[in-house]
């Protein structure tokens, strides 16, 4: 051979040499070297770790009756690599579609995706599941996945809130305690072949998802059955533009009811506006009206400002400083007259809760707002609580103060004005409302319970029982007799307020009507408060909302087994000693009073003088022995005489009066008398005439709402 091709052979033996050196070094590095490591990355390659769902924990009411549960459902998935390589594929996607009722289009597009893994439907019917299975599709699959459902629909809805499809927490406890609810996730890892199938028998490890914690709640599923059934009466009846009704343990502000209308099914939270998944009683700010009267009459009597006794003139209206238009009561043009305290709480009369808050001035009446909470969060354990609106002490004026006395200007939500009417009722204490009693593990075991808080005493026990008193009153003889319940003594307070337009900053023909109090009167159990926004009837809070605490209220009491009012030998009925009025002429002033005490009768005094000149009841009248007999007397030098308040009084009795003052009365309409020209008080001429105007009496709450009978406030924005 020639040197040139020896010297070609020995480079292409060397070239062999050197690729067979590199295949031999690199099967070493790879066998020997390197083996387990890339066993083990092709065993990777082959698994899949899937995450198991933990179930969420349950939500119990206060007696262990399930309000939410999780239950295991079969989500539908497909491989869309698989499903493209297969024959039928047209075929897998029609029937995807058909059983599914899916949109065709949708579901090829999903067969399209470059992917393993793709959602078809969550939460798929059973039958659905069942009928895929039967076909055996390629690249379609199942995962069992825990679904929240509530078998109680909407019961609650609003406390409860709602889990998303991804089993998170989305809306009222259900967000409020995901961390306590939602569970550790476990792991399953599968072993797939080349065309990402399950392998059977396969090597596979299951690390097992740990369930939430349960919660259980101081919601009653009986009350609140209860209370939904009532509001959704005047739901359908008044068509308003909601109803929250609240029921309270007032001696540990546990929340036994909770609900607002219009509601929904977590089940399908989606069907409604997001709105109404809101819970407008922690969540809502509402002007109270006369409901309020609750909390300022307490103040005024635990400051010292009055007595349940103290009396007080009501004109029908009363002016506040120099500002030209007077705050009116509610049943102006008429008047109340003379009254107690008590009385004028009965009577829900605004000019003496005006004049007691001039007196104890503005400071002080913050002060105690501060005190029942009004200006901060109760701290109640839902999510979504607002603060109250209330006007700043700085730049309110006295007419803004005035009107705040009789719940106007200032904007609670529903839940601080019924804590605050727990306080009362609970003694004087203000309490940290709460919606869970204690959280447990699956085994039952308690991980955390919730006792009773008292934030602060607002009031002392002796102002409390006073109140109680005088509200228990205000069902039984004043506005609010439509809170009546056979057998219990309830104290109560209706309230009826005008609601402010936020954009013209004035108010418009629209209200929000409530009732408020607590049960029994003598020994308060539960509180409850009734709201009804936007009413279609103009009636006040004694005539829609009465009748609906009353209902609510009553059946609570019965399903509580809370004992009815055991009537006292003082309280039943006695047969009380008649005494005639009577017949007395032109006498001194006092030696008349002499002969009415004598009688046994109670002579008070309407107009100062030294003659009596007419007296009422008229004589002859039979009443029952302690009897008022009202007694208007004048001067007898004198040529004028003082005009006596004539409201109230029947046609027959303004002639008696006025005809034995040297009066004439010019009578206009039939009934009662609510207007008369002069005024009460003014100086008039013996032998003047007087003109009154009458109408068929009516009570409060059979009339409609007028834009004078609610008292507004100057417009300062909060």
């Amino acid at each position: 051979m020639s040197k040139i091709k020896t010297k070609r052979i020995a480079i292409i033996l060397l070239l062999i040499y050197i690729m067979l050196g590199t295949v031999i070094g690199k099967l070493i590095y790879v066998q020997l070297i390197n083996g387990d490591d890339m066993e083990k990355k092709a065993f990777n390659n082959r698994l899949r770790e899937l995450t198991v769902k933990a179930n969420r924990g349950v939500i119990y009411d206060r007696n262990g009756n399930a309000l939410a549960i999780s239950v295991e459902k079969d989500s539908v998935y497909i491989n869309p690599r698989n499903i493209q390589k297969a024959d039928n594929k047209d075929e897998i996607i029609a029937t995807l579609a058909e059983i599914l009722s899916m949109d065709l289009e949708k579901i090829e597009q999903m067969a399209e995706k470059n992917a393993q893994f793709v959602w078809v439907k969550r939460h798929a019917d059973e039958d659905e599941v069942q009928k895929l299975r039967e076909k055996k599709l390629v690249g379609v699959g199942f995962v069992e996945e825990p679904k929240r459902v509530y078998p109680k629909g909407t019961l609650a809805c609003h406390v409860i809130g709602f889990a998303g499809i991804d089993n998170q927490g989305l809306n009222g406890l259900e967000m409020k305690y995901e961390d306590e609810l939602r569970g550790t996730p476990g792991k399953l890892l599968i072993e797939y072949d080349n065309k990402s199938n399950a392998i059977p028998q396969a090597m596979q490890e299951f690390i097992p998802a740990t369930p939430g914690y349960d919660l259980h709640l101081t919601i009653d599923e009986t009350i609140q059955y209860i209370a939904e059934r009532e509001i959704t009466k005047v739901y359908q009846e008044q068509e308003p533009k909601g109803v929250t009704c609240v029921v309270m343990d007032v001696k540990t502000a546990e929340i036994l009811a909770m609900a607002n209308l219009p509601n929904f099914d977590p089940n399908n939270y989606n069907a409604v506006e997001q709105s109404v998944w809101t819970n407008f009683a922690v969540s809502g700010n509402y002007e109270p009206g006369s409901t309020f009267k609750i909390l300022s009459g307490s103040i005024f009597l635990e400051v010292g400002a009055t007595t349940p006794e103290d009396t007080y003139y009501c004109a029908g209206a009363r002016k506040i400083g120099n500002d030209p238009t007077p705050i009116k009561c509610h049943i102006h043009p008429r008047a109340h007259g003379l009254q107690t305290f008590a009385q004028a709480v009965a009577n829900s009369c605004n000019p003496v809760m005006t004049e007691l808050i001039e007196k104890i001035g503005g400071d002080t009446f913050y002060q105690y707002l501060e005190g029942f909470g009004l200006r901060e969060k109760t701290g109640i354990d839902v999510p979504g609580e607002a603060t109250g609106i209330t006007l700043s002490k700085e730049r309110a004026v006295p007419r803004d103060f005035a009107a705040m006395a009789i719940g106007q200007v200032n904007a609670f939500t529903p839940i601080q004005m019924i804590t605050a009417i727990a306080s009362v009722a609970n003694g004087g204490y203000l309490m940290e409302p709460y919606l869970v009693s204690k959280i447990t593990d699956n085994e039952g075991k308690i991980v955390e319970s919730f006792e009773p808080k008292v934030v602060r005493q607002v009031i002392s026990e002796k102002t409390a029982k006073e109140m109680w008193i005088i509200l228990e009153s205000v069902v039984s003889s004043g506005t609010g007799k439509k809170g009546q319940i056979e057998g219990y003594k309830i104290a109560g307070k209706t309230g009826t307020a005008q609601k402010l337009n936020t954009e013209s900053g004035s108010y418009d023909n629209k209200y929000v009507v409530s009732f408020a109090g607590f049960a029994p009167a003598d020994d308060p159990q539960i509180a409850c408060i009734v709201i009804i926004d936007e009413p279609k009837d103009h009636l006040g809070g004694g005539a829609l909302a009465g009748p609906i605490f009353s209902n609510i209220v009553s059946d609570v009491l019965w399903y509580l087994n809370v004992p009815k009012t055991v009537l006292t030998e003082e309280d039943l009925p006695k047969e009380e000693a008649q005494v005639t009025i009577p017949q007395l002429e032109q006498i001194n002033a006092t030696d008349a009073i002499n002969i009415f005490l004598a009688a046994g009768l109670n002579p008070i005094v309407q107009t100062q003088g030294d003659t009596i000149y007419a007296y009422l009841p008229p004589a002859g009248t039979m009443v029952n022995k302690g009897s008022d007999v009202l007694l208007y007397c004048q001067n007898s030098s004198e040529t004028t005489v003082v005009l006596p308040d004539l409201t109230g009084k029947t046609i027959r009795e303004v002639d008696n009066i006025l005809s034995g003052l040297g009066l004439r009365a010019v009578i206009e309409g039939s009934g009662i008398v609510y207007e008369q020209t002069p005024e009460a008080g003014a100086l008039v001429e013996i032998g003047s005439s007087v003109r009154v105007r009458c109408e068929l009496n009516q009570t409060e709450e059979e009339e409609p709402i007028n834009n004078d009978d609610v008292a507004n406030s100057s417009q300062a924005t909060p």
